[in-house]
């Protein structure tokens, strides 16, 4: 069941990305060369119309359905009212915060070569070594 559940989730994950870029996308998409070639206004139109001579009763409330320009006209209409607030990270900023970052780590790099080069002495300190004298 493992495998079904993580394969089912990859698929919509996968589906969701193509749609998420298709829609981004559309306008240049519909100006491209292949979809003209095809024609696929055409074939949507008669897919559309092939639905609606075999599924009548699907189709009887056509008033509710609303065009997908209409979905997204309000909104665009809200994005482009909207204020926003940008942070600007400036070079001298991060090279500062790297700068501080590099310190913090330099002492502490220190601090315990310091650490090591006393232990080192402690431990070869002459009066610690028993010596046998012959």
């Amino acid at each position: 069941m493992g495998k079904l559940f993580k394969g089912l989730v990859k698929f919509t994950v996968a589906a969701a990305a193509v749609s998420g870029l298709a829609y981004v996308f559309k306008d240049q998409i519909k100006e491209s060369e292949p979809y003209k070639k095809y024609e696929v206004d055409d074939k949507i139109k008669k897919v559309k119309t092939t639905l609606k001579e075999k599924m009548p009763a699907i189709f009887d409330n056509e008033a509710d359905f609303v065009e997908e320009d209409a979905l997204f006209e309000d909104l665009d209409l809200a994005a482009e009212d909207v204020e926003r607030d940008y942070v600007s990270i400036t070079p001298e900023a991060v090279v500062e915060d790297v700068k501080d970052a590099a310190k913090e780590v330099t002492d502490k790099v220190e601090e315990k070569v310091e650490e090591i080069k006393e232990a080192v002495e402690d431990a070869t300190d002459d009066d610690d070594i028993p010596t046998i004298n012959a």
